[in-house]
């Protein structure tokens, strides 16, 4: 097997390079907890260098005016590269979060799939209009690119959460700077090199690793045009108050804190095979986790029981492991995090109805047990914060009115779920919860060619789909037969 990249400098318009400053940070596998790579740290000045060739490239270069069937032509060759890389791709997404190798591949799959989806969308999209108004006056609606556009990516399936942005961003005619985590920064390396190899221009996509500093110097530069930012609510709402000074486009995707709400009528069977790969998938670190599950007191037990038994089946272990299930946690500070909450469940008066902290047999490793409490409340820190973990809190409730309102009682507003026999009786209750997405008989689910985004503080924008790829159009009106205005007519 072809080994993986483990050291990385920035990639500016079409170099790789090493940061100005020198400077390097080291990575830690969080399945061994030993160092393994070693990535650049971009400075103030490469972060400004990376946002100069993304806005020569949008000012001066061919892409933005590169027909869109022809852009899509790359999007297309760009996935065929990359699919030559998935094994030391995966190879490397595996170190760098732990994610188990069926996860790992996944995400670069996913990244060819939505490049795809997107290449065959072009021949779909109209991107001028002939428009006649109420006056009789004829204008041409024309979408153009937003501009440069900064995606900040996430650690917890850096490809994957890549893939919710970048070809939309390229399709549409942007340049792209790309801050992924410094927890997970070598893995988009590929994607440059697979660009590149694809026939991308120069600066096109430009890649920036580094430490939060780099993404708060990103988000500040008045040349850029569009934030797109994945992950925490609280750095979300530091990014648009940054973002606002210069009036910048902004998407956010951030934190959740879903609910299945479980009818008296629900099937049990479809409950435990769908509840338990939500909670499990990714290492339990998503933010669509249907984390909080709301059930009718006369069921409460038999749920419980018959989750904690499949939770206990769950082989948590080595992400190489071709058995493994569930892999560690990202790092060291987020497995302590979520001790921490567990911890935090007992004081709160909760039980664990299986696990409640590390797997035996595993002292190396960042690892959480598959866990299940019971016995808070509602407003309990577990029942409120996003844990990022494979961890379900499970809250009782005596009527329907109650239910809906522990479901929709959060800040977040992402995904939520709902669980019946009877499909109309659980289709009108999801359309009282409070949430970007609604699943009906299952945990989370996403698609390509549907939208995806939150509400609330989960955020604001939608990714996937046709509505994604309208995030990064404006509207440009040309008037062809005006006469002197006087008055909308």
């Amino acid at each position: 097997m072809t080994i993986p990249v483990l050291k990385r400098g920035v990639y500016i318009a079409g170099t790789w390079r090493a940061s100005s400053t020198g400077e390097t940070f080291g990575l830690v596998d969080p399945a061994t907890e030993q160092p393994f790579g070693e990535a650049a740290a971009a400075s103030a000045d490469d972060v400004s260098a990376a946002v100069e060739a993304a806005r020569a490239a949008f000012e001066d270069g061919p892409w933005p005016q590169t027909s869109i069937t022809d852009r899509a032509a790359v999007l297309r060759r760009f996935a065929d590269e990359l699919e030559a890389d998935v094994e030391p791709l995966a190879e490397l997404v595996m170190r760098e979060t732990g994610l188990p190798r069926p996860d790992s591949i996944g995400g670069t799959k996913a990244m060819l799939a939505v490049l795809r989806y997107y290449a065959d969308l072009a021949d779909e999209i109209e991107l001028t209009e002939r428009r006649v108004g109420r006056t009789g006056v004829t204008a041409l609606i024309e979408k153009q690119p937003v501009g440069v556009v900064a995606q900040i990516v996430p650690w917890n399936s850096p490809i994957v959460m890549a893939a919710f942005n970048l070809p939309t961003a390229l399709l549409a005619g942007c340049t792209v700077v790309l801050k992924p985590s410094e927890l997970s920064p070598l893995s988009a390396g590929y994607l440059a090199d697979a660009a590149e190899r694809a026939g991308l221009p120069p600066g096109v996509l430009n890649i920036v690793t580094g430490r939060p500093e780099a993404s708060e110097a990103l988000v500040r530069d008045p040349r850029v045009d569009k934030i797109a930012f994945t992950g925490s609510t609280a750095t979300g709402r530091v990014i648009a108050a940054a973002a606002a000074p210069t009036l910048k486009h902004v998407s956010l995707e951030l934190g959740g804190k879903a609910a299945a709400l479980v009818l008296d009528d629900a099937p049990l069977d479809r409950l435990v095979r769908t509840m338990v790969p939500a909670i499990m998938f990714n290492n339990g670190q998503m933010c669509l986790q249907p984390s909080r599950l709301v059930v009718p007191v006369p069921r409460h037990d038999e749920i419980v029981e018959a989750l904690a038994e499949a939770f206990a089946k769950i082989i948590v272990g080595p992400p190489s492991n071709p058995d493994t299930q569930v892999g560690p946690l990202i790092s060291r500070a987020q497995h302590e995090h979520v001790l921490g909450l567990l911890r935090s469940a007992v004081d709160d008066g909760g039980r664990f109805a299986v696990g409640g902290g590390m797997p035996e047999g595993l002292g190396t490793g960042f690892y959480v047990e598959p866990t299940i409490i019971t016995g808070v409340t509602p407003d309990s820190r577990v029942a409120t914060e996003e844990i990022f973990a494979p961890v379900l809190v499970v809250l009782p409730y005596e009527d329907e009115e109650e239910a809906l309102k522990i479901v929709n009682d959060t800040e977040f507003g992402l995904n939520d779920a709902v669980y019946s026999a009877d499909p109309e009786r659980a289709l009108a209750l999801a359309r009282r919860m409070q949430s970007g997405s609604v699943n009906i008989n299952n945990g989370q689910y996403l698609d390509v060619a549907i939208p995806f985004g939150g509400v609330k503080q989960s955020g604001y924008g939608r990714e996937l789909g046709p509505e994604g790829l309208d995030a990064y159009f404006q509207t440009r009106v040309i008037y062809l037969d005006a006469e002197p205005f006087h008055g909308l007519g």
